[in-house]
């Protein structure tokens, strides 16, 4: 069989991704794309892969190829294949998302960047949403069991596709120093819109605040199962940077004192978490480590409360006089808003005229019965 015709051929077909000639690389072929398929939990486009590979290295290997497929899969959709420049415009794509594209426009052909640049489900977004899911597994889960199932359980939700859209088209942005803290913190807080990255910069804010407070300033954090979760990427975030200043202070890990540090510092954040092992340090040692503690942005240290908004078009309400009405709050923010309404600026017992019920997405209804005059006010 003439390959070289065959290939001519088959570059007029976007999905003939190759040609084989012999059956010892077809077989292989077909059997690296079989774990690459159950990798991506879907069908992936046959591609050129090494066949020299150790059984013991597979898994690594088709993670990594399957990073590279996508790598290819958007040099195609982008028409590329031949211009030397898309090295660099993937590997931007790849660290700031599809925004960064708008500085290659002239390097690529008019309809096919307008389709990239704009489509909401095009092409483009959707290898990278492939690409830095992958990446998220791959990258970030692989010495993290307890990530991978996390990513698992919010993968059928809507916040889930939010976060991974965002990353995206931003890349790295939002990722700080720590990505899995930060996937962890846009998946819980479903609260964490755009807006909130940029315009009221309500994520840095709680970035700030749980990176020097630790895990005690997030206001009624209840859910024990998302505080577990949290906790331990929490965990991932402190612990190079304590166990560097442990070591750089001179501070000896004897009978696990850094682990120890370390669940005390998540929970605490950095100066209270040191306090709580402060006997077990000699003095000296405790001193240069609290002088070097490092801090993460501007905040006030308290802990972070929900950003509210109540959806009210007025201050009042009437009703007639012995008959039963509603009044009705609607609140959005970062956690469930704890709501307690106010009457005359003190709490509003509950009893049988007064009941408050609250919904799902965060609507409190204050229910009067049989309304009296008395029952005037601010609320």
């Amino acid at each position: 069989m003439n390959k070289e015709i065959n290939e001519q051929w088959a570059n007029r077909f976007a999905k003939v991704k190759a040609v084989v000639v012999k059956l010892d690389e077809l077989i292989a072929r077909i059997m690296i794309d079989h774990n690459i398929q159950k990798t991506m939990e879907g069908p992936l486009p046959t591609s050129s892969i090494t066949t020299a590979v150790n059984a013991g290295q597979l898994d690594n290997v088709v993670n990594d190829e399957v990073l590279e497929l996508v790598k290819k899969e958007i040099i195609r959709t982008l028409d590329l294949e031949e211009y030397k420049i898309k090295d660099t415009i993937i590997n931007d794509l790849l660290e700031n998302g599809r925004q960064s594209l708008s500085k290659y426009e002239k390097y690529i052909l008019p309809d096919i960047y307008e389709a990239s640049i704009n489509e909401i489900h095009g092409n483009l977004i959707k290898s990278l949403k492939k690409y830095f899911e992958q990446q998220w597994e791959v990258k970030y889960g692989s010495s993290n069991q307890w990530f991978i199932l996390f990513l698992k359980e919010y993968k059928d939700g809507v916040n889930y596709d939010s976060v991974l859209k965002r990353t995206a088209e931003y890349g790295n942005k939002y990722l700080k120093d720590c990505p899995i803290l930060s996937i962890v913190l846009q998946l819980l807080f479903e609260g964490i819109d755009d807006t909130c990255m940029d315009e009221t910069n309500v994520f840095n804010d709680l970035w700030c605040t749980i990176t020097n407070n630790g895990l005690k300033s997030i206001a009624n954090f209840s859910d024990n199962k998302k505080r577990s979760v949290l906790f331990q990427a929490l965990r991932e975030y402190y612990r190079p940077k304590l166990f560097k200043l442990l070591e750089k202070s001179q501070v000896k890990d004897k009978d696990n004192l850094y682990e120890l540090a370390l669940d005390n510092v998540v929970e605490y954040g950095w100066l209270q978490g040191l306090q709580a092992v402060r006997k077990r340090i000699i003095p000296i040692f405790f001193e240069t480590l609290i002088e070097n503690i490092p801090v993460s942005g501007d905040t006030s240290g308290k802990p972070v409360q929900p950003e509210v908004e109540a959806a009210i078009a007025v201050t009042e309400q009437s009703c007639v006089i012995g008959q039963d009405t509603q009044i009705s709050w609607k609140f959005s923010g970062i956690e469930k808003p704890r709501v307690t309404w106010l009457f005359n600026g003190q709490p509003l017992p509950t009893n049988d005229r007064f009941q408050v019920t609250e919904t799902d997405d965060g609507t409190s209804t204050l229910s009067i019965r049989q309304a009296e005059f008395a029952d005037q006010g601010n609320p």
